[in-house]
């Protein structure tokens, strides 16, 4: 049961000093109750060959449990579902309705591909496809394929994507295009589409289409890489959404105490004539990370911000962040990664995709349900 408590099995901190072998197999019976509760299940012998994870400094761990006092839920049985929807590491989800009853996710590299997709009916349970962005133009230096996006265009499909500049080194956007959302994704192009090597380079790029057509793109200046500022800016797009038009304007930087030293990962959602502007904020491989939210009257702002964040860390997911909305069954879902509790900043499991309820308030403020493993209702 999602209620059930673990506390009966000690979980090892960074620093404890009993044998390596045993905290290894103490994570992986955490991890496995946790993600497979019900199961129960330990394999006599299991040894996986991982490294202690450290806990943020200045920051006690989160006790891990199935089940949070105040944001688990009863057990959802036929009505609800189960979150993570997805066990895998699917980092910088966003989540697309392909038509004909058919979602479609795109997620940063890994599992042999530059970009991850996966397809879904009902944005609870998904299966793995192919790479939407096969093959990398030749100034990108391949392997660092981050954070893609996807918009409609009247010839088809653009992929917006962040990755290395072979050059330099350094972060910037390229764009790519498709006669099919699934792809495959073609980048012909001879340099990025946005690059701002001074600012420390540019990154998670998100296309958005106002209700009166417009396209723009929004995106973050990697300033933190190189101890400078980082702003979410926007610029208008043409039709195509290939280029970009006019100039950027900066929309905000990170100047609330929970921010840390960034922001980043926006995502424009348009609602009862408001432009509400999700973004991540903090150390992605940390506690801390975690989802903010500022609303304009305008695409191109200016936003005023929330003071706190509106979805943070729990007993049951970690640095929740970069996310993407859809609406399904007349309600708007939010599709986010976070980090199991006890494997915080781990290449396995990683990141695995949540889903949670937006409410908005003709006001401009918004309300998200709490990361929940045992999800009341269903899209």
């Amino acid at each position: 049961m999602a209620g059930a408590a673990i506390a009966s099995i000690p979980v090892a901190a960074h620093g404890d000093h009993r044998e390596p072998g045993f905290r290894v197999v103490l994570r992986a019976v955490t991890v496995l109750i946790t993600r497979r509760v019900g199961l129960m299940l330990l394999i006599p012998g299991l040894a996986l060959l991982v490294g202690c994870s450290q806990t943020p400094a200045g920051r006690e761990p989160i006790a891990t449990s199935v089940s949070s006092a105040g944001s688990s839920s009863p057990s959802g049985g036929a009505i609800g579902f189960r979150n993570p929807v997805y066990d895998g590491n699917f980092p910088d989800p966003m989540v697309v309705d392909g038509g004909n009853g058919t979602y479609w996710a795109f997620a940063t590299n890994g599992n042999g591909s530059n970009v991850q997709t996966m397809t879904s009916k009902n944005l609870i349970n998904w299966v793995p496809n192919s790479d939407a962005l096969p093959q990398l133009p030749d100034w990108s230096n391949p392997g660092r394929v981050w954070a893609p996006e996807v918009a409609r265009n009247n010839a088809g499909y653009v992929l917006y994507y962040t990755t290395s500049v072979m050059s330099s080194g350094v972060q910037c956007v390229g764009v790519g295009v498709a006669a099919k959302l699934s792809g495959p994704y073609v980048d012909k192009s001879r340099k990025p589409l946005v690059c701002q090597p001074d600012e420390g380079g540019s990154i998670d790029a998100h296309p958005f289409t106002a209700s009166n057509g417009k396209r723009y793109l929004y995106w973050k200046n990697d300033g933190n890489a190189i101890g400078l500022d980082t702003y979410i800016s926007v610029q208008q797009l043409d039709d195509t959404g290939t280029t970009l038009v006019g100039k950027p304007k900066r929309l905000f930087k990170q100047d609330l105490g929970w921010e840390g030293q960034l922001v980043e990962a926006p995502f424009v959602w348009e609602e009862n004539g408001k432009f509400h502007l999700f973004y991540s904020a903090n150390a992605f491989d940390s506690y801390s990370y975690a989802i903010g939210h500022a609303v304009a009257d305008t695409p191109l702002g200016p936003f005023t911000k929330s003071q706190e964040p509106v979805v943070v860390s729990n007993d049951v997911a970690a640095g929740p962040g970069h996310c993407a909305l859809i609406r399904k069954g007349g309600k708007v879902w939010m599709l986010y990664h976070a980090w199991p509790p006890d494997a915080v900043g781990s290449e396995l499991p990683g990141r695995n995709p949540w889903l949670s309820e937006v409410l908005f308030t003709p006001d401009g403020s918004v309300t998200v349900v709490p990361p929940t493993v045992d999800y009341p209702t269903r899209p």
